[in-house]
């Protein structure tokens, strides 16, 4: 089977986004094998590293194993991972989100966090519990320090889906932050 290489790439990138891993010791594939048998799929080590190009001895991938690997990405298999994640983005009417999310109710009360995203977008937060979330400090957006929103998660490369927002006292309001290209980075301080 040929397999276009920018395909294969972007899948080896999602792979490691999912599980937080950057496959370049045998000590990650490891973790890699047990965290898909946590989900319920299972390719060997040795496999893993040749589709990664980490041992030689490599001449193709198997379409079972870029079906397991899809799999294990939440997709049904190979081809439905190729049409929904490398197909054009504008056509794509849904997608499976498969970095992790950092989830408000895993932000403890008064902790910091900083958000980007394009062009050059940034907020400190404070979190106030529950989802709330108070701003201290904002450069180039419409959200300005002092304002407080709530929402349920903040996804590197998705946007940011605000409820609540009260901006200069006036009555609350929805908003989303990063329509084009989601957030860049989020950073506990």
């Amino acid at each position: 089977m040929k397999i276009e290489a920018s395909y294969l790439e972007k899948l080896k990138h999602d792979v490691e986004e999912s599980c937080d891993l950057t496959l370049n010791t045998s000590k990650n594939f490891v973790i890699l094998e047990y965290q898909m048998k946590e989900r319920g799929t299972h390719l060997s080590v040795t496999t893993l590293k040749r589709i990664w190009g980490y041992v030689e001895g490599y001449q193709g991938i198997r379409e079972d194993s870029l079906n397991i690997l899809s799999r294990f990405l939440g997709y049904s298999d190979w081809k439905t991972y190729v049409a929904d994640r490398c197909g054009d983005k504008k056509k794509r009417s849904s997608h499976f989100i498969i970095t992790n999310a950092l989830l408000a109710e895993d932000i403890d009360t008064n902790e910091m966090l900083e958000i980007y995203w394009e062009p050059q977008r940034r907020l400190l937060l404070k979190c106030l519990g529950n989802g709330q979330f108070e701003t201290i400090e904002a450069e180039n957006s419409k959200i300005t320090a002092g304002d407080t929103f709530r929402c349920e998660r903040f996804i590197i490369g998705e946007p940011l889906y605000i409820n609540n927002l009260i901006h200069n006292g006036e009555k609350p309001r929805l908003f989303v932050a990063g329509k084009q290209g989601g957030l860049t980075k989020v950073v506990r301080v």
